[in-house]
């Protein structure tokens, strides 16, 4: 029923369809968001909490951060993608350029574009895009057969399991971006989305262009995708899912050749994530601002999700590398746990700290207050530290680098190094983790270092900058603000140089098309390590800031946002007043 949605003869190719009236979709679903009426279908954010495994504090958190999240991401996607056609249709009349275009240098063969601000919620943080045509002659050679956006062909978007604007995002980046119909195949954790998906994306189901099925059985989705009209599909999740998808097309389609097959398939997949940590001269507060964004992003989702911080770098020469993991230690001790719940995970990182035992790593499991005090974690949430050693030294132990964990452990490694060397970066960790042998995948990567080193646009880290083959690079900054870039013009992805596609194949975003074929990346910069990170999970905004958040994000003015944000606030205060009243509170204060 879904394929024959958006097979019907009298429907318009959407691949044909002038960009005026793709602006108008992409409009219509913008107006959808605003109304905010799917925030509430089908109760998707309470259903995620218990997801989750969360009660009490945590689950009122969750559920107002989950709508947040969801608004910003999708207000951000669209309305980027109106900014960059508008130009597009408009630019040889006078449109103005937008920020990220207009902004231009170079750093030796590559040309970067920005920065320009990574949201207007984020003040400090900003993004570069940074591509070079030349390395395209590097890159692997890639099927020349036109692969996905025929007439009359359909894509599969496999939904993702860990975040639920993951997938609507993949939609609007295959239906807007590259004018592919959308079949929409929910993951099994999440069919609850098709509800406020329904409301959202109505503008496209209407015309045609888009519909959504719940997860049958394995035996279905191979039937799915083994369809004629399939051309393309885009997963985001593991490696070895991704390597499934391409054995069924290609059993499916036994005249096409391994490299059109592989051009069927974009994937978001996973990564080893590396916190990189320069070898200058850290002041205490410093470090321990850098500590406290690597553990509040291992500690987001338990561990999974594919940017979570994964192996720690360090210099073994580092002079402030014990205060480090000290201030590391603490800050594991500090920041609640929330509870495992992905398929598998636990299990996986139990099997890993075990074989890390057996080899002789000193593991170390480090103990923390639950999420809430409703909220039951166990010992196999907790985070375990996995002291790996240096590379070519005896009890050196590779095996926490060459798989994502997508789980609580966290790894450390050291480096040899010269203390205070300027070219450490450069010449130590830039090679060392540019080799897939050493670590698994290129989604992103952070690197901090100190103001003591001098600024962001020194030579010896723009150096680094250029060369380290990452989608994302963030600098003193959590590198999930590369997902965030990308619904601004950016890019998410594996770096094209990562040839084992352990990353995935393609991207979203580019909305602007600066990369377009070329070799890419993105460059996020935070603010100095001495401000305070933005993402603390030991003190949380409450909910009611973050749902004033969204009314001021999912709005069409400024004036509407106050307007719905004060009546939130009388709203809340009222309810929570007359909660304190005897009998009345009773029916009323529940609300």
């Amino acid at each position: 029923d879904a394929l024959g949605h958006l097979l019907k003869d009298d429907t318009p190719p959407l691949a044909t369809l002038p960009d005026e009236d793709v602006v108008t979709i992409a409009k219509e679903i913008l107006q959808n968001i605003y109304t905010k009426e799917w925030s509430e279908a089908g109760q998707w954010s309470a259903l995620e909490a218990n997801l989750y495994k969360l009660s009490g504090s945590a689950a009122a958190n969750s559920v107002a951060a989950g709508k947040l999240v969801m608004s910003t991401a999708l207000t951000d996607y669209l309305r980027t993608f109106i900014d960059a056609t508008e130009y597009k249709l408009g630019k040889d009349t006078g449109v103005k350029e937008p920020e990220l275009l207009s902004k231009k240098r170079s750093v030796g063969d590559d040309l970067v574009y920005g920065p320009v601000n990574v949201s207007s919620t984020l003040p400090g943080n900003t993004f570069e895009v940074w591509t070079s045509s030349s390395a395209n002659m590097k890159i692997k050679e890639k099927d020349n057969e036109k692969s996905s956006s025929e007439a009359g062909k359909v894509a599969v978007v496999l939904g993702a399991g860990n975040q639920s604007f993951l997938t609507i995002i993949d939609v609007f980046d295959n239906v807007l971006r590259h004018r592919r119909p959308v079949i929409l195949k929910h993951h099994p954790l999440r069919a609850w989305l098709a509800a406020p998906y329904a409301m959202i994306l109505d503008p496209l189901i209407k015309r045609g262009y888009f519909s959504q099925c719940e997860d049958v059985s394995v035996e279905v989705t191979k039937m799915l995708l083994s369809h004629p009209s399939v051309k393309h599909v885009h997963i985001t999740g593991s490696f070895g899912t991704a390597k499934a998808v391409e054995d069924i097309l290609q059993k499916a389609n036994p005249a096409f050749s391994f490299a059109k097959v592989q051009s069927m398939v974009t994937s978001e997949l996973g990564c080893a994530t590396p916190q990189i940590i320069d070898n200058g001269d850290f002041t205490e507060l410093e470090l321990v601002h850098v500590a406290r964004m690597i553990v509040a992003g291992k500690k987001a989702n338990c561990g999974s999700n594919c940017l979570s911080p994964q192996v720690v770098v360090l210099a073994k020469h580092w002079k402030q590398k014990d205060l480090f993991r000290e201030k590391l230690m603490e800050e594991l001790k500090r920041q609640p746990t929330t509870p495992c719940y992905y398929p598998g995970s636990v299990e996986k990182n139990r099997s890993l700290v075990d074989a890390c035992k057996q080899f002789g790593s000193k593991c170390t499991k480090i103990e923390a207050p639950s999420v809430s005090e409703d909220t039951k974690v166990s010992e196999d949430d907790q985070v375990v530290v996995i002291e790996c050693g240096t590379p070519g030294e005896e009890g050196f132990n590779a095996q926490p680098l060459l798989v994502e964990a997508f789980g609580p452990t966290l790894s450390i490694i050291e480096l040899q190094s010269e203390d205070e060397n300027e070219m450490y970066l450069a010449n130590v960790v830039v090679p060392y983790l540019n080799d897939k042998g050493n670590i698994f995948g290129s989604l992103s990567c952070s690197v901090y270092t100190p103001k003591s080193k001098g600024s962001y646009d020194r030579e010896a880290l723009q150096k680094v900058l250029s060369t380290l083959n990452y989608g994302t690079v963030a600098i003193n900054q959590m590198n999930l603000f590369g997902y965030t870039s990308a619904l601004r013009g950016g890019i998410w992805g594996g770096h094209s140089f990562e040839t084992l596609g352990q990353s995935g194949n393609g991207n979203i975003g580019d909305l602007f098309g600066i990369i377009g074929n070329n070799t890419g990346k993105v460059v996020v910069y935070g603010p100095p390590l001495e401000s305070k990170p933005v993402i603390d999970n030991a003190s949380p905004p409450p909910p009611v800031v973050l749902d004033i958040v969204r009314e001021f994000v999912c709005t069409d003015s400024i004036l509407k946002g106050m307007g719905n944000a004060l009546a939130l606030v009388v709203r809340r205060t009222f309810y929570g007043t007359i909660s304190y009243l005897p009998v009345v509170g009773r029916f009323v204060g529940c609300k």
